[in-house]
């Protein structure tokens, strides 16, 4: 009974949060202007008080029926859902809350201004109970049999071997007997059944991995769960908390409906309960100041859910005073994070300080904000989700204050899309979402700079790093060809040994392989059955800019710049001479062609010293297709890079181009000088 007991109390703080959050949802868009479905908050409150019912929660019932009543006399017109009434209809589902929860406060007896919340919203038991859709677990049951189904098949080619066998001792026996056309005919039928058995199995290998795919992505699909459940009880506390100083707050929930990892969501119930205590005790002034400043009496936080390639973004946003980027380099330096008498960093730099520890612009400590710890906290969790995290004004309008925080973590941490690269004979895999580029560079493009190397990637200047240096193993030699790189979203470009291939990998835990090693976020296994380390790219990144940054990645004796070469094939006059201008003035050296075929023939015999092509489509006697296909199917000529420069625009000729080994494809209506400059300098 008492494991009964405990399933039912499970499956009502579900359902109990469930409902809270549904009724406080409405209520806030009652508050921005859309009307609220009364029926449907009468079905979560009558539901409310069955349930109650069913878990002998004697005052909770109770409770709940005094918000039916409540609603009941809304619906029937003897009373107004106006500005009074919903904040006792908050009251008392604030009430059914602490009741639930064995609090028994009742209605205006929650934590009032002299007494600030000191709790978080309360887990209602999921790591008990999780609640899942008869859809999924129907699609999981449907997927479980087809593996079994997939598995079952095997038993007649186990059957079939059988056969083959007992052909085979026939055909021993036949020879032995002399009769050796019988036993031809018997090694006969044993082959055509080994042809047989080899092509089914063939398509049970293919139906048994399509199959398991589909359990897996089943079994996942399980574990995804609304991200509403992330938010329990916040709105609540964000209303509390801003009370208790004076101020008035309301928090605005939008992408509820968005599903991902209860994993994740689990472990970021505390990171986003800092963000908003953040943005109520730093952001939102007090009612006093916001109306000197213009605004409305009420601070909005507006948070945000979406998920976008494989991502769970979450972004908060207040409209409260904003970034006070002098208070930060003040703090900054007064923590050491800015060397004394050191330049100030760029605004994005500095801004990201925040997520430091000891970071804090209050300028006294109290229940919510002044210790510096709160952002810290968010950004090391977001970290250990292998995510990521930004930090600035809110929509640009620095005049009318705001701040918007954005984190970035993987829908799923079960599986994720992986980049497999090799560094020092090793393979290690890369999150596909923190790269932002994968690209091969001419050594030549890498550039000195200060104490490291860049490369100039889309106009920016990219620090450059061997991924080598990073992992303190040792540097590959050099073997002279083009670098294999990948260009990170936080700003570096990492140099590997090889680009091996994209997988979608079930990531697990470190666990004692990788003990203490910070830029290690996980493990995944490889086709061979080797585990291979997932690396923590924020952390890697880190580390690049540090000691790794001061360690060569091409020799100097490399890194000299030569002047390229660059061959121009097109049959108008007008266009090859306006190309030779851009490009010499650019301080390229400059071969010209007047179709495909001449084009092809400077390149047989200049092929050492021809660095790229640029290349019209439409010719006379070879057009750039040809002069494409040609070079891509020449062993001496194929290295070198190819752009087609045409006044066709039609998707199936840029197709085609593309795939016949095209580096990049510009049409002339789109043509301008940075565009083909900016693409020739990422190309060599």
């Amino acid at each position: 009974m008492e494991d009964i007991q405990a399933l039912l109390q499970a499956a009502f703080a579900g359902e109990l949060a469930e409902h809270l959050a549904g009724m406080r949802a409405a209520l806030t868009a009652q508050e921005a202007g859309t009307p609220v479905d009364l029926r449907e908050f009468f079905r979560r409150a009558h539901s409310l008080k069955g349930a109650a019912r069913a878990v002998e929660q004697p005052e909770t019932e109770r409770l709940a029926h005094v918000l039916e009543t409540l609603l009941e006399a809304i619906v029937q017109g003897t009373r107004t859902l106006d500005g009074d009434t919903v904040p006792l209809l908050r009251a008392q589902i604030d009430a059914i809350e602490d009741a639930a929860a064995g609090g028994g406060a009742g209605p205006g007896e929650s934590a009032g201004a002299d007494t600030p919340p000191d709790t978080a919203p309360r887990d209602h038991g999921g790591d008990e109970m999780l609640r899942v859709s008869a859809r999924a677990v129907e699609a999981l049951t449907r997927s479980l049999h087809g593996v079994s189904a997939e598995v079952q098949g095997r038993v007649a080619m186990a059957d079939g071997l059988a056969g083959v066998a007992a052909d085979l001792a026939t055909a021993a026996a036949l020879l032995d007997r002399g009769d050796a056309a019988g036993a031809g005919r018997q090694v006969a039928r044993a082959m055509a059944a080994t042809g047989r058995l080899q092509r089914a199995q063939g398509r049970s290998e293919w139906g048994l991995d399509r199959a398991v795919a589909a359990l897996e992505a089943d079994a996942e699909r399980v574990l995804m769960v609304p991200t509403q459940m992330l938010f329990d009880g916040y709105d609540r506390m964000v209303r509390e908390l801003a009370q208790a100083q004076g101020k008035a707050a309301s928090l605005h929930i939008e992408g509820g409906e968005t599903v991902a990892d209860r994993r994740v969501l689990q472990a970021l119930r505390d990171p986003v309960l800092h963000m908003l205590r953040n943005a109520v005790g730093h952001g939102i002034e007090p009612v006093a100041a916001r109306r000197a400043a213009g605004k409305p009496d009420q601070g909005t936080v507006a948070v945000v859910a979406r998920a976008a390639r494989g991502q769970f973004v979450l972004t908060v946003t207040d409209d409260g005073r904003g970034l006070d980027d002098t208070a930060i380099e003040a703090r900054a330096r007064a923590s050491g994070l800015i060397a004394a008498g050191g330049a100030t960093p760029p605004a994005e730099v500095l801004r990201a300080l925040v997520f430091e520890q000891g970071i804090s612009t209050a300028t006294t400590v109290d229940e919510v904000s002044g210790r510096g710890v709160g952002l810290s906290v968010v950004a090391d969790a977001v970290r250990r989700l292998q995510g990521s995290m930004t930090i600035a004004p809110a929509g640009g309008e620095v005049a009318r204050g705001g701040t918007v925080v954005t984190l970035t973590v993987p829908l799923s941490l079960s599986r994720q899309t992986m980049l497999l690269v090799d560094c020092a004979g090793a393979t290690y895999a890369v999150p596909v979402a923190a790269v932002q580029r994968v690209l091969q560079l001419d050594p030549a493009a890498v550039m000195r700079d200060g104490d490291g190397q860049v490369a100039v990637l889309d106009g920016t200047a990219v620090p450059v790093v061997a991924l080598s240096a990073v992992l303190g193993v040792a540097l590959a030699e050099d073997a002279g060809g083009m670098l294999s790189m990948l260009w990170l979203r936080s700003g570096i470009a990492l140099v590997v040994d090889a680009l091996l291939a994209v997988r979608s990998l079930v990531v697990g835990d470190p666990g004692t392989i990788a003990v203490d090693v910070p830029w290690v976020a996980g493990t995944v296994l490889l086709d061979d059955g080797a585990v291979a380390l997932v690396l923590g790219a924020d952390v890697v990144a880190m580390r690049a800019r540090g000691q790794a940054r001061g360690q060569a990645v091409v020799p100097a004796t490399r890194v000299a710049a030569r002047q390229r070469t660059i061959l121009v094939v097109d049959d108008s006059i007008t266009t090859r001479t306006l190309e030779r201008g851009i490009l010499e003035a650019a301080g390229y050296a400059v071969r010209l062609a007047v179709d495909g075929l001449a084009g092809l023939e400077r390149l047989r015999a200049e092929a050492d010293e021809i660095d790229l092509v640029v290349a019209d489509v439409e010719m006379p006697r070879m057009d750039g297709f040809g002069l494409l296909a040609a070079v891509r199917n020449d062993p001496a000529l194929k290295r070198i890079p190819v752009v087609m420069m045409t006044s066709r625009n039609s998707p199936d000729d840029i197709e085609r181009g593309l795939d016949l080994g095209a580096n990049a494809y510009v049409t002339k209506q789109e043509f301008e000088q940075g565009t083909l400059l900016s693409i020739i300098g990422q190309l060599i």
